[in-house]
C-alpha cells in the first residue's frame, strides 16, 4: 500500500476558527478555536492524508495585512523545502482572503500545491461550512495536478485561482468567485474535477526574492471616490510624501476634475498613482482613465486592494514606473507593457 501524502495545515484565525454563543447566533469571536481542534472535527480527513497542524495566528482577518502575510509566506517557503511534505493548506478569515491569496501567490514560489480556505460560518454554527472547506482544500493539496499552479483557494465546493479570488457577499455561503476568469475546478465528494489544465497565474512567485529580507513594504493609500466628492478624498494625502497611491475611481477610471488636478500635483512630486475602480468588477484601461501622463497607471482587472498590494511589492522591489506598468499590463490582457503605456496612463 502506497503511503498517504503528508499535508501541513497552517491556521491563521478567522471565522473558520470562530466560536459563537450558540449554534444559531450570527455573532462570534474569530480565531478562538485552536487549529488542532478544528481539524479534529473534519470527518474522513485522515483517509486523505497524514495531517500536521500548526497555528500561526488566532485573530480575525481584518487584523491581517502585509506584515502577517509576509510571515505566513516565509513559513510556507520554509515548509516547501521539506522533501517529505506533499502540500500546504492555510485556513484564513474571509474578510481579507482575496488580498491574502493574491499576496501569497505573488510572493510564494513552490513546487507543491498551496491551497487557502476559509468559512462564512463560525465553527460552532449550525451547518458550519468550515469542515467541508478544509476537507476540500486538503483534497486539492494532495492532487499532483496542482503542482506549480500557484496559490489556489478551495471554498464552497469550488477551486479558484488565488490571484483572481474576489469576495462578493458579506454573509452568504457563495461569497467567493473568480474574476475576471472562472473557477479552475469543482470538488464533488472525494473527487477534484479540474476544468482544463491548472496553470499558474500571471506573476505567480514574481516577488519571492522579497522573502529574503526583513524590509517593511511601503504604505499605499487607497482613496475611494463618491458623488460630489470634489478633491476632498485627496486633501489628507496631498501634503504627504506618498511613494504610491491607488484611486478607486468611478466606472472605468474617471474622477472629478478638482481631484484629477490634485493627483497631477502629487504625481509631479514622484508619487506613482494606480487608477482602479470602485465598481466590484473593476476594468480600467489607459484609454478609459481621466488621468494621463507619467506616473499614472491603469489597474486593468485589479480591484483597489489588489492594486495597492502589487504597487507596494513593486516599489519595495525598486521597480521603475515602466516596469510597474509592464506588471499591470498582465492584468489588462497583455503580455508586456510599452513606454507609451506609461506616458498615456
Amino acid at each position: 500500500m502506497a503511503p498517504k501524502p503528508r499535508i501541513r495545515i497552517i491556521g491563521a484565525g478567522g471565522t473558520i476558527a470562530g466560536s459563537g454563543p450558540s449554534a444559531t447566533s450570527s455573532s462570534y469571536e474569530p480565531g478562538r478555536v485552536d487549529t488542532k481542534d478544528l481539524i479534529a472535527s473534519v470527518d474522513g480527513l485522515g483517509r486523505v492524508a497524514e495531517i500536521e497542524v500548526e497555528t500561526l495566528f488566532s485573530i480575525g482577518s481584518e487584523d491581517l495585512g502585509p506584515p502577517q502575510w509576509l510571515q505566513l509566506a516565509r513559513r510556507i517557503h520554509a515548509l516547501s523545502e521539506q522533501s517529505d511534505l506533499d502540500g500546504i493548506v492555510v485556513t484564513h478569515g474571509t474578510d481579507t482572503l482575496e488580498e491574502g491569496a493574491f499576496f501569497l501567490d505573488l510572493v510564494c514560489r513552490t513546487e507543491m500545491p498551496v491551497v487557502v480556505t476559509a468559512a462564512m460560518r463560525a465553527s460552532t454554527a449550525l451547518s458550519a461550512d468550515g469542515p467541508a472547506n478544509i476537507y476540500n482544500a486538503t483534497l486539492a493539496a494532495v492532487d499532483g495536478r496542482l503542482r506549480r499552479s500557484g496559490v489556489m483557494a478551495a471554498i464552497n465546493g469550488l477551486l479558484l485561482p488565488g490571484q483572481q479570488l474576489v469576495k462578493t457577499n458579506s454573509v452568504a455561503l457563495e461569497a467567493f468567485r473568480s474574476y475576471p476568469g472562472g473557477a479552475a475546478g469543482r470538488i464533488v465528494g472525494e473527487r477534484l474535477l479540474l476544468f482544463g489544465d491548472a496553470r499558474s497565474e500571471p506573476l505567480s512567485g514574481a516577488f519571492a526574492h522579497l522573502l529574503d529580507n526583513e524590509n517593511d513594504l511601503p504604505e499605499i493609500a487607497i482613496v475611494y471616490l463618491h458623488g460630489g466628492c470634489g478633491d476632498a478624498p485627496l486633501r489628507v494625502w496631498k501634503n504627504r510624501r506618498c511613494s504610491g497611491l491607488v484611486i478607486a475611481g468611478f466606472g472605468a477610471g474617471t474622477m472629478p476634475q478638482p481631484l484629477a488636478e490634485a493627483a497631477r500635483e502629487m504625481a509631479a512630486e514622484g508619487c506613482v498613482i494606480v487608477v482602479s475602480s470602485r465598481v466590484s468588477e473593476a476594468a480600467v484601461l489607459p484609454e478609459t482613465m481621466t488621468l494621463h501622463g507619467p506616473n499614472f497607471l491603469a489597474s486593468g482587472f485589479l480591484n483597489p486592494p489588489k492594486s495597492a498590494l502589487l504597487l507596494a511589492l513593486a516599489l519595495a522591489d525598486g521597480r521603475s514606473v515602466l516596469e510597474i506598468n509592464q506588471l499591470l499590463n498582465r492584468f489588462r490582457g497583455g503580455a508586456s507593457g510599452t513606454a507609451s503605456g506609461v506616458l498615456n496612463g
